[in-house]
């Protein structure tokens, strides 16, 4: 009696929780086609073939909890520990939960503050005399109250328990490598660049070859970026920490020597990754398999 009883209840909770899974995907996918409508984008699942559609579907239909950790500008550092074996993210010098506790007195003269649950939410901060510390805190407090997962549709940022923190500032100079990991293979990757406030993204292949694509924004066609003389090593730390996922863009810099990995994004450019050519979001999304 109590092993039929064991059984019905397993079934039970087996019906329970593929229910409970069906209505978030349901969930999931009606946000996400309202926002891609509002950009005035298509989608649609029976023909999958754009570099933009996999993504959505991945948005759609790939939601973890391991993402929202490694999403996590905190938690990042654990996951590069565990994968690499050492920390190679930037050095955390504070971390807060409440803003408004921040002591600008306990920090050096250079730092950035930022939130650990989204994208952009950070303050530069080169000469800390010159910081209004109040505007600050409230800017960040506000930036706390928002739910980025369910702002942009990428549902694994709503995992994350929001904080600020203080972290070592490298510079604006510092060359930044987006390598585009499809099934943890790093298969292309583009080098963003602002220069005089124009922001640039120059893609390569996976031997240093620069590439005609011309999506997100232009190409440097003026400057001439030598490969990085860690690049073979940078190859296969983004091939580690990208394995569990079947995209990742693994953001990578080189910083007195050393690797340093700035975060890990799973829809890059939210999906919004506009190609001049047609051909150039097909070929971006031809390596990468969905099932």
């Amino acid at each position: 009696m109590i092993k039929i009883a064991l059984v019905i209840a397993l079934v039970s909770f087996h019906f329970l929780c593929n229910n409970y899974s069906q209505n978030l995907v349901e969930f999931y996918y009606k946000r996400r086609i309202y926002l891609i409508h509002k950009l005035n984008r298509s989608y649609n699942e029976s023909k999958i073939l754009t570099f933009e559609d996999k993504m959505n579907w991945i948005a759609i239909h790939d939601v973890r909890r391991l993402k929202g950790k490694c999403s996590d500008k905190i938690l990042l550092h654990q996951y590069s520990k565990r994968i690499l074996k050492k920390d190679i993210c930037n050095k955390i010098l504070k971390i807060y939960d409440d803003p408004y506790k921040i002591n600008i007195s306990e920090l050096p003269d250079q730092f950035v503050l930022k939130t650990n649950h989204g994208s952009g939410y950070n303050i530069i901060v080169q000469n800390k005399t010159d910081l209004d510390i109040n505007s600050t805190k409230n800017k960040l407090f506000n930036w706390l109250q928002i739910d980025y997962g369910y702002g942009t549709g990428e549902f694994h940022y709503s995992f994350i328990k929001k904080k600020v923190f203080a972290e070592e500032y490298i510079g604006e100079s510092v060359n930044n490598y987006k390598f585009l990991c499809y099934n943890s293979v790093p298969t292309f990757l583009y080098l963003a660049k602002t220069i005089n406030d124009t922001t640039y993204r120059t893609f390569f292949d996976m031997n240093w070859n620069k590439l005609d694509f011309e999506c997100i924004s232009k190409p440097d066609h003026i400057n001439i970026y030598p490969k990085p003389k860690n690049f073979e090593l940078m190859k296969k730390y983004a091939h580690k920490l990208s394995k569990p996922f079947k995209l990742a863009r693994v953001d990578l810099y080189e910083y007195k020597g050393n690797i340093r990995l700035g975060e890990i994004t799973f829809i890059p450019m939210n999906s919004h990754f506009f190609c001049k050519k047609p051909e150039h979001t097909i070929e971006l999304g031809r390596y990468l398999k969905l099932f």
